[in-house]
């Protein structure tokens, strides 16, 4: 599922009465918390725009259980919603068309472990102290990205070599179980299904771990989420690196950031490190279980 945002926001300024809009392209959708809770995981998706005069206005959506909207908020302070954008949760689009010939490498936990030790080396050698160094933060954000990489790579290259994984992902992910196909459509293209399956694992964003751990576990039977104690850290990382890449290292109340220390980057690499470490794991194991 992703975020369905169209439309025109008009907003009158508190104090000034001053009328003004905002188009929805202007908001970046990220997913930025998640929990687990009595029915499964709960994801906070949520958009934030900095306007020169309204300052912080979010939109927020909560999806729980997953594929599901609860409900959303909009949080504009003390001005005024006249129209709001018309946004909700919705089926992914496909992908564009170069993701289809994306060739999977052969070996994603390798480049990860790669990534991990240049990134240390990057930050033992010009890293800083200093919680705000751009360095620092440049690092760090970088290190999600790998784990998303990694996580990806791995399940999409798991599910194409296992025909088994496929038609659990097929019956069980609703997105999926929702596409409908012609005997004609199959016919021009034998390769359909998998093609349609790869476009929807690309359009995933792969720092929704509690999305994340549902694939992992319909098509792999395998919960990356659990057997430690690192999830909350790592959904705070994420939130991290949301503040880093969209508000420039500043919290959604305008506050410096000043946590990224070389300790601290290093810390999270080394968590980060673990847990990919044990679904690494837990992958071979699976691969190595007699059929």
């Amino acid at each position: 599922m992703q975020v369905y945002c169209k439309g025109t926001a008009r907003i009158r300024q508190h104090g000034t009465g001053e009328i003004y809009e905002i188009e929805s392209d202007e908001l970046d959708w990220d997913a930025v918390g998640g929990d687990e809770r009595q029915m499964g995981s709960e994801v906070h998706h949520e958009a934030t725009v900095e306007h020169t005069e309204l300052g912080e206005l979010t939109w927020g959506l909560w999806e729980y259980p997953l594929g599901i909207e609860s409900h959303h908020e909009t949080n504009v302070g003390l001005h005024e919603v006249i129209k709001d954008f018309d946004y909700r949760l919705e089926h992914g689009e496909p992908e564009p068309e170069e993701w289809v010939d994306y060739s999977i490498p052969d070996a994603p936990f390798t480049i990860f472990m790669s990534s991990y030790h240049h990134t240390g080396d990057l930050l033992a050698d010009y890293g800083s102290d200093s919680g705000g160094h751009l360095v620092n933060r440049m690092i760090f954000s970088h290190q999600i990205t790998a784990m998303e990489a990694y996580l990806a790579d791995r399940l999409i290259k798991e599910i194409e070599a296992d025909p088994g994984a496929l038609r659990s992902l097929l019956d069980q992910d609703d997105d999926l179980a929702k596409e409908k196909f012609t005997l004609a459509e199959i016919s021009k293209d034998p390769a359909l299904v998998e093609r349609k399956v790869r476009e929807h694992l690309r359009s995933i964003q792969y720092h929704n771990l509690a999305k994340v751990d549902v694939l992992y576990n319909i098509a792999l039977g395998i919960r990356i989420l659990k057997g430690g104690n690192d999830k909350p850290s790592l959904f705070k990382a994420v939130m991290l690196r949301h503040d880093c890449v969209h508000r420039n290292g500043f919290d959604r109340d305008g506050n410096e950031l000043n946590v990224f220390t070389k300790t601290f980057v290093q810390d999270t690499a080394d968590l980060i490190k673990v847990f990919v470490e044990r679904i690494e794991k837990a992958v071979r194991a699976r691969s190595a279980d007699p059929p």
